[in-house]
């Protein structure tokens, strides 16, 4: 079936991974769990990774245990904070984009600001027909499949004519399960047979038949 629809994350897909703008938004998370919980820096650091390992997101894991709101934890450590301090505009990836005529779509565990803020910022938001951010998950975050199945019901689309790019391989393995077509890009662990390994978001539109 042909391809309707691409399904793009944001962090360390669209631009370069380990880029200033990650690195402040996980300081601000772990601030915010060291203020809320009276852990030491170190403690609530390792808290932080562990939380986004097992629940998919910090703030999830945060509600999961302590009650916390996500919608806090998401104000305070993403939305405040100035992509223009960490990105720059990006013509190369906006030329890539151009190459893919299908609709585009952005599909993150950040807020809906955040997303907004960073497109503008690399000078890419044109090129998305729409963000599906956190928000619109109702907090169920990558790669709990009721977000995938959510996202798919909204575009009406059978996930055979999705497709999903994403740097995180157990990301892309509930869109690979519903039949979507997956593009890992980077070489973070160990991808399922069926999913596409690219180098950058640069080998993104050839590796769709594009």
């Amino acid at each position: 079936m042909a391809i309707e629809a691409v399904l793009v994350d944001l962090d360390e897909t669209l631009y370069q991974a380990g880029d200033a703008i990650i690195r402040t938004v996980d300081r601000r998370i772990t601030a915010f769990i060291a203020q809320h919980t009276g852990m030491p820096w170190r403690s609530a650091d390792r808290l932080r990774v562990e939380l986004w390992a097992e629940f998919g997101t910090t703030a999830r894991g945060l509600n999961y245990l302590f009650d916390i709101s996500e919608r806090d934890v998401n104000r305070f450590a993403v939305d405040a904070v100035d992509p223009t301090r960490h990105v720059k505009p990006d013509p190369a990836l906006a030329h890539h984009l151009g190459r893919i005529p299908t609709p585009l779509y952005v599909f993150t565990n950040a807020t809906r600001r955040y997303a907004e803020r960073v497109l503008e910022t690399l000078g890419v938001r044109r090129h998305f027909r729409r963000i599906f951010a956190i928000e619109f998950s109702l907090y169920n975050p990558k790669p709990s499949p009721i977000y995938y199945e959510r996202v798919a019901r909204e575009l009406a689309l059978p996930p055979q004519c999705i497709a999903l790019v994403d740097d995180t391989p157990p990301n892309l393995e509930p869109g690979l399960a519903m039949g979507m077509r997956c593009v890992c890009v980077g070489d973070r662990g160990s991808v399922a047979p069926g999913v596409t390994r690219v180098p950058s978001f640069a080998a993104v539109p050839d590796a769709l038949g594009f």
